[in-house]
Parts: structure tokens; C-alpha cells; sequence
């Protein structure tokens, strides 16, 4: 069969076209549950994302409930770097230095990138060695979360603490001046630096903010994000512009007007009623124990940690429209723990669970529609194995409105 030079250079020019968009391949789901699959990223702007699969697809911005890339995630080791933001955030960068109030730091599996300089009184911990057990991991994370305010606080890799004013971080040395005097620590020494939580000022959130994961474990909250070239132009909460390219992200969420996290609510009433007697909070944002929400392996910026039994309850407003969610048992309880998850409206079930353990896939709820109800309950209740390690989650809890 004989095939002519121009359809060859059609075919290779098809196939050229391909490739160079086979970075740019996404899912987009809007809020009102339209889901456009393996679609080609055309543009990403302040107002609109377009996408083009059988047809060209318009989404404006506050419309997106999420944008996936369906790229696979490099999971964390121990010996990665972590700077955790003090909005939550956490960027797998490796510091290398502070200076006149600002950390330096470069990302560790993207080394080509250029180095992020953040403003120090935005960050809450570095961590320089994460442990490469996931249970000692997240120990560190609790540890971080829960250390006493009013000091900085240095944490050696042999279980020390150390607590003072931080004055100085560079490729060798960790300076921190204590009651005794000032103290240079060599860098290898140290596992981790918690900030002091009351002269750390998260930027303030605006009406409408995007949660972007990469594939190498970072999650960052950005105002805005724009698409140039197969690359994503970022702007964090604290106005700092970066780029990364698509094939390093995993997925984005948008909060705004039409979807709102329901961490970002104040509950109506927390009820615990404890198995025996010790007393678990409800944490907003991460699992109960204060590390990163996550379930089989897959982490999720916003939602609730619990423990059972505990009933949260909140007032529901006339334009909330439905409750979206994903639940199942935290992996910081290592396979352990058993609940059943239901959900009532005005002290009706509307969806519960079966029994899920620390090894239970995650479950995603369907759509709960809120019209006409005034209040939401979120319920977790024992299991076969009473309330041992029974880490509960509510993830990616958010209300669509009107």
C-alpha cells in the first residue's frame, strides 16, 4: 500500500500533537456533578478552565468543584524534607537557610525549580528528616501540632528538645538562643524546628481559594492559577508566585462562593461520649491526632477528624443545596479500628455506612441533597472493637450552595 508524504506528515503531525498534550490530560467535575473526562487542558485562567474532549467545555472558575491530572503520586520516604505552613500547608522543600525573617528553601524532588523564598512569620515547622515509618511520621506530625506555645522549639534526632528563640538556619548550623545562652546545634543533629504558633500570621483567606497537590506530596493554597506553556503560574495565599508543571500535579480543588469546606463552619454542637474516659476534640483539617488526613494512602486538604462516638452537628443555611463527602478510618491507626459513619438531616438517617476498618477502602458518599433541612449531623459510632484506634474521617466535606 502506497501512502503519500502529506498524510504521513498529517499522522506524525497528529501524533506530535498528542505527545505534547499528553501532560495536559484531565478530569474536571463542576458543582453541579457534569464530570468531563480525559479532556485536554486548552487554558486555565483567572475566570475560566477550557477543556476539549468530544466537545469544547467552559467552566467558570467558582463553578470547578475539581481538576484531576490522573498522574501518580511519588510517595514520601524517610529522610524527605517538610515545610508546613501555618495555614496547614505542607511543601516538600528542603531549607537551606534564614535570613532577616525569610526561609530560602528548593523543591527536593524538583530540583530544577527555582528556590521559594517564604516569609518566616508564614511558617509553623521545618522539618528537616521525616521519619520513615508512617506511624513515627505521624507521631512527628501530632508532636508538631501539639508542642506548648510561647517558644520556639528545636527537635533532635535523638528525642531532645530544645526550646528558645530561633536566630539562624544555614547549610550547617541551627542557632537558637536559650535561658542558658546562645546555642549552634549542627544541622544533621536536628529532626525538626516547630515556630512559636503565637508570632506565626497565616495570610487571611479569600472568598475564593484553590487547593493544589503535586505528585511529590506538596499541597499549597493559592488565590489564583494560570496555565502557560504546560506549566501552572501559581499564586500563594501570601501573594508568592511560583511555577510547576503539569505533569508534577495531581489534582485541584476550588472553594469559593459555591463550594464551601465545612471545616470552614463553626458546628452547632460537638457531642463525645467516650468508651471509657479519656476525651478526644474535634480537628478541623486533619485527623484526630493532629497529622494529615489520609486514607489508604491518599491525603485530603480539608476535612474532619474524629474519634467515636461522637455526633457533630451544624446549622444548615436556606442556600445550602447538598453535602459532599468521603469517609473511612485514618491510616494513622495502622489497619486497626472499626466504625459505622451516618449521616442524619433535621434527626433523619439519610446514608450510613457498613462497618469500616483501618484497612477499608475509602467510601465516597452520595450527594446528601440539604434542601428544606436546618440541620446536618455527621455521626460516627462503635464498632466490633469498641473505640480502639478508631481514627474517623470526614474527608473533602464541603456544602455546594446555590
Amino acid at each position: 500500500m502506497r501512502i503519500s508524504i502529506g498524510r504521513m506528515l498529517c499522522w506524525f503531525g497528529c501524533l506530535s500533537s498528542a505527545c505534547a498534550f499528553a501532560a495536559d490530560v484531565v478530569t474536571v467535575v463542576d458543582v453541579t456533578g457534569r464530570t468531563t473526562t480525559d479532556a485536554i487542558l486548552r487554558e486555565w485562567s483567572a475566570d475560566q478552565v477550557i477543556v476539549q474532549g468530544e466537545s469544547v467545555v467552559r467552566t467558570p472558575v467558582e463553578d470547578l468543584l475539581s481538576v484531576s491530572f490522573g498522574h501518580r503520586p511519588v510517595p514520601m520516604v524517610g529522610g524527605d524534607p517538610l515545610v508546613i505552613l501555618a495555614n496547614g500547608d505542607r511543601l516538600v522543600l528542603r531549607s537551606v537557610s534564614i535570613l532577616d525573617d525569610v526561609l530560602t528553601a528548593i523543591w527536593h524532588k524538583i530540583p530544577s525549580r527555582p528556590a521559594l523564598k517564604l516569609p518566616l512569620e508564614t511558617v509553623a515547622a521545618i522539618v528537616f528528616d521525616l521519619p520513615a515509618i508512617g506511624d513515627d511520621r505521624q507521631r512527628l506530625y501530632a508532636e508538631l501540632q501539639n508542642l506548648p506555645a510561647g517558644e520556639d522549639m528545636v527537635l533532635l534526632a535523638n528525642g531532645d528538645r530544645v526550646q528558645g528563640e530561633f536566630e539562624r538556619l544555614d547549610g550547617a548550623f541551627v542557632q537558637i538562643k536559650t535561658a542558658a545562652g546562645p546555642l549552634k546545634l549542627d544541622r544533621s543533629r536536628v529532626r525538626a524546628i516547630r515556630m512559636n504558633p503565637e508570632l506565626t500570621s497565616p495570610p487571611k483567606v479569600p472568598g475564593r481559594r484553590l487547593t493544589l497537590s503535586l505528585r511529590d506530596g506538596s499541597r499549597v493554597t493559592l488565590r489564583s492559577i494560570e496555565l502557560s506553556d504546560h506549566e501552572l503560574k501559581c499564586q500563594t495565599l501570601a501573594k508568592l508566585i511560583f511555577q510547576i508543571p503539569t505533569d508534577e500535579c495531581l489534582a485541584c480543588r476550588v472553594y469559593g462562593s459555591h463550594v464551601i469546606p465545612l471545616a470552614d463552619r463553626e458546628p452547632a454542637q460537638v457531642t463525645f461520649v467516650p468508651y471509657l474516659s479519656h476525651q478526644w476534640p474535634l480537628v478541623r483539617n486533619a485527623n484526630v491526632l493532629g497529622g494529615p488526613l489520609s486514607i489508604r494512602g491518599t491525603e485530603y486538604s480539608t476535612g474532619l477528624g474524629v474519634h467515636s462516638r461522637s455526633v457533630v452537628t451544624y446549622d444548615l443555611q436556606p442556600t445550602d443545596r447538598e453535602f459532599r463527602v468521603t469517609v473511612g478510618i485514618d491510616d494513622a491507626a495502622g489497619g486497626a479500628g472499626s466504625v459505622r459513619f451516618g449521616i442524619e438531616l433535621d434527626g433523619q438517617r439519610k446514608w450510613e455506612s457498613l462497618e469500616l476498618n483501618g484497612r477499608s477502602p475509602p467510601v465516597e458518599v452520595p450527594p446528601i441533597k440539604l434542601q428544606g433541612a436546618a440541620k446536618l449531623m455527621l455521626i460516627v459510632d462503635y464498632g466490633a472493637g469498641a473505640d480502639i484506634a478508631d481514627y474517623a474521617n470526614w474527608c473533602d466535606a464541603v456544602i455546594v450552595r446555590e
